[in-house]
């Protein structure tokens, strides 16, 4: 409630819209999310980052930082076996907290490491 009413003043005067989703954090990630998530997150760091003179695509970048923050989980098989599932952010997969929480690690390793700006 405090980071809306701090928040809703300016945005207002702004004529910001502000929008506010109440669920449970273990529901399944939202499409909001997932929206959020690739024009948000995954577009400025796609057209801001350089490495070693070269740019990335988004598809590239969501891969990478799938590699660093969602690590791979095990998956017992009916045989025994144990087979390393890659991570994901689809839907049944990821939780509204784990996707926020996947977010906001994104977000604070490419600004942090590569200068990414999001607006």
């Amino acid at each position: 409630m405090s980071t809306v009413r701090a928040a809703a003043p300016t945005m207002a005067r702004d004529g910001r819209p502000l929008r506010v989703i109440l669920v449970e954090e273990e529901q399944d990630r939202l499409e909001s999310q997932v929206k959020a998530y690739w024009s948000m997150v995954i577009k400025p760091i796609a057209e801001q980052v350089w490495v070693d003179g070269q740019r990335f695509s988004e598809k590239t970048w969501h891969h990478h930082m799938k590699d660093l923050f969602l690590p791979a989980r095990e998956l017992r098989m009916p045989d025994g076996s144990i087979k390393l599932v890659q991570p994901s952010i689809a839907r049944g997969e990821i939780t509204v907290g784990q996707m926020a929480e996947y977010m906001t690690k994104v977000c604070a390793h490419a600004s942090q490491d590569y200068g990414v700006i999001f607006y």
